[in-house]
């Protein structure tokens, strides 16, 4: 029990931060508020990142799990939730923004996606799902006299709650043919189409929360309206903790199909001879219209996170498609460690690419335009360099981990004799590559000549801790490329 109950230390860390941050926040002069409060974030966030060295592989009364890959995604989760506290300090700080709430409600939400990450229950899935949502409400409308954070927090809080309701009406299906809200609860006789019914909406809450095809049409308008650097930690956090949970509760069903035992070890194979087939054909037809829709929606963008927005609708694609890996149509078997391995070092990727966006860009939301943002990368070299690495990673481009996550996912494709799937695939992240090439070489191409007068883009205080952020990011994608034996280590 007391070794179970040391796997939520990360969760309890980072819960005290926020407290911490929250109580603090009333007694801080206004100018002491984004000096003080992000650093309250980082130590909580360093602490609970540290906590992870005394995770065992155990479970918590079959509701939270805990096993190495769910350990290297709580540690993505944690450095995502860095990287946004340093992009948030920069961006608050520059606009003069009088409150401290936005640091607590980024670790509020960080809980919650922590939570995702280890649930192994319904409800407590749910109660991660809502932790996570709730705050992030707060943050993308942080920009209260802005028409487009108006619109995206409005309709992000309202497809929002639609889809809580979804998730949680396919939960209530699910109980009622299983009797548990456990995700391999036995299939009670003659109730395996109310199961399934319930099984299909619950996906498509969680590929709603992930931002996949055809649930995706909030993606764009979000990630426009809201604060880039709150794009970034979305863009990361909130979709690790959903696609760690839609794998977690896709084994949880093919165990439950076929009455084995209960499904907590991401680390290790299922083998459910006789899959449903008709639900794999529903997720592959979810991946390859993420895929088609991410790859040529974004070549028509100009605005940087509309563009990364529609990245990551094809990149939902691309990890749903590891739900079906090595050989699910075949012997039914399925390994979810090439899925999970691109997720992280997609999430790294992302947040890395948004957040720099925040270091280069200004308050003015024209300045995240390919045409606004030319040349900056030439004034703030260090963070144009990281930037880069991070849209290599993105592009598929050696030695940044996303190459050798597109080659493994690919490789599993094609192994398991879909050839055309993966012909498919390849073809359209090569599309997807020329817009983030695109978006490198405008960061340091010649500026205008009438911009090369302008002043820098954000004064030097309160950069740190978005340096650092950013640094590291780039670091883990070039380690974990280079040298992928270091996930095994660490995990």
């Amino acid at each position: 029990m007391f070794v179970s109950l040391m796997n939520l230390l990360p969760v309890v860390f980072v819960a005290l931060g926020a407290m911490v941050s929250l109580a603090m926040e009333p007694f801080l002069k206004n100018e002491n508020k984004h000096k003080v409060l992000p650093w309250v974030a980082a130590v909580s966030l360093a602490f609970a990142a540290s906590s992870f060295a005394l995770a065992q592989q155990d479970t918590l009364y079959d509701i939270f799990a805990m096993d190495p890959i769910r350990r290297l995604l709580g540690l993505t989760v944690i450095l995502c939730a860095f990287l946004g506290v340093g992009g948030l300090q920069t961006t608050l700080a520059r606009e003069k923004q009088e409150g401290g709430e936005p640091y607590g409600l980024l670790l509020l939400a960080t809980v919650g996606a922590l939570l995702m990450t280890q649930a192994m229950d319904f409800v407590a899935l749910f109660i991660g799902m809502e932790l996570a949502a709730f705050p992030v409400y707060g943050l993308v409308g942080l920009r209260r006299t802005n028409h487009n954070g108006n619109e995206a927090v409005f309709k992000y809080f309202i497809t929002n709650a639609v889809f809580s309701v979804v998730f949680l009406y396919g939960v209530s299906l699910i109980y009622g043919a299983t009797g548990s809200s456990h995700f391999s609860g036995a299939i009670l006789e003659g109730r395996t189409a109310i199961y399934y019914a319930g099984l299909v909406l619950v996906l498509f809450g969680l590929l709603f929360k992930a931002g996949a095809a055809p649930v995706h049409f909030w993606v764009a308008d979000v990630y426009t309206g809201a604060p880039v650097a709150v794009t970034g930690f979305m863009a990361a956090v909130v979709k690790v903790g959903a696609l760690a949970a839609l794998g977690s509760v896709w084994l949880g069903a093919l165990v439950t199909r076929v009455g084995g035992a209960p499904a907590w070890n991401l680390t290790e194979p299922v083998a459910v001879g006789g899959a449903p087939l008709k639900l794999g054909l529903l997720v592959l037809v979810v991946s390859m219209l993420s895929i088609v829709i991410g790859a040529f929606s974004g070549l028509m963008q100009k605005s940087i996170r509309r563009i990364l927005a529609f990245s990551a609708v094809m990149n939902a694609g691309f990890i749903a498609l590891g739900l079906l890996l090595p050989d699910y149509a075949g012997t039914g078997s399925v390994q979810l460690g090439p899925m999970y391995f691109y997720l992280i070092t997609y999430a790294i990727a992302s947040a890395g690419a948004l957040i720099g966006v925040a270091a280069l860009s200004g308050k003015d939301d024209s300045k995240e335009t390919l045409e606004g943002l030319r040349g900056s990368a030439r004034r703030k070299p260090l963070e144009g360099f990281a930037i880069v690495i991070c849209l290599a990673s993105l592009a598929g481009l050696p030695p940044a981990a996303g190459f050798l996550a597109k080659f493994t996912l690919f490789a599993g494709v094609f192994s398991a004799g879909w050839v055309v799937v993966g012909i498919l695939g390849f073809v359209l992240s090569v599309v997807a590559a020329f817009y983030y090439i695109r978006i490198a070489a405008v960061l340091f191409a010649p500026a205008h000549s009438e911009a090369t007068t302008k002043p820098c883009c954000f004064s030097e205080s309160n950069v740190f801790l978005l340096r650092l952020g950013i640094v590291l990011a780039a670091f883990a994608l070039l380690i974990l490329g280079i040298f992928p034996s270091v996930s095994l280590i660490v995990a």
